[in-house]
């Protein structure tokens, strides 16, 4: 009788363990959807990204819950590590842009770009913050140190976001975007003799500000 007992009892705790399901994992990526073609450029696009913060290399989505708390989401997920996330999406951007740059000598064929992020966090329903400096060079194929040009620079963006995972994701990729319109236009601005800004802020460019404590 005992045996029976447990049997029966092992079979109701398997049935009960059946019938719960784990909630769905979600992937998410800053790579834009298709939308219009890149622009034809001949230009070559190296986008390395040289550091993120330790807390970033996870596949877990992170969010700011106080003053001095994280809280990573088990079920919200990059699609791919998140320096490859950044890479790809901004070279792309980059990609969409370039073919529209006038001014660039013939010779140059090749952009390497090297970031810095220092800071890519969000808070659910309020703010979207990335910082980050980079390096730009632009070079000749088989020229020396006269075919070279370097421009360093840093980039904030800090705008409010929708609620949810997807509009946090979204906000990094609208400030993806906007960085890579920063890097076109200062690589415009000096390719046509002009001393443009090398910092730029960007505060509520979702339509309000994402304030908060730093």
């Amino acid at each position: 009788m005992n045996g029976f007992y447990l049997r029966f009892a092992l079979a109701g705790l398997v049935s009960v363990g059946a019938g719960c399901t784990s909630a769905p994992v979600r992937y998410y990526t800053l790579t834009p959807p298709p939308a219009l073609p890149a622009s034809e450029t001949t230009l070559a696009i190296d986008v390395r990204v040289v550091h993120t913060p330790t807390q970033l290399n996870r596949a877990e989505l992170m969010v700011r819950t106080g003053p001095t708390e994280v809280t990573l989401l088990e079920n919200e997920r990059w699609a791919s590590p998140v320096n490859d996330e950044i890479k790809d999406a901004l070279r792309l951007e980059l990609q969409r842009r370039l073919g529209r740059m006038t001014g660039l000598r013939p010779a140059l064929t090749k952009l390497t770009l090297d970031i810095d992020v220092q800071h890519l966090e969000a808070e659910l329903g309020r703010y979207a913050l990335l910082e980050a400096s980079w390096i730009a060079t632009l070079s000749a194929t088989g020229q020396g140190s006269n075919g070279v040009s370097a421009t360093t620079c840093t980039f904030q963006a800090d705008e409010k976001i929708h609620t949810g995972y997807a509009g946090m994701v979204e906000g990094y990729q609208r400030e993806i975007a906007a960085l890579a319109d920063d890097i076109v236009a200062v690589l415009t601005s000096h390719a046509s003799g002009i001393d443009a800004p090398c910092q730029k802020s960007i505060e509520g460019s979702a339509g309000g500000s994402g304030s908060k404590d730093h």
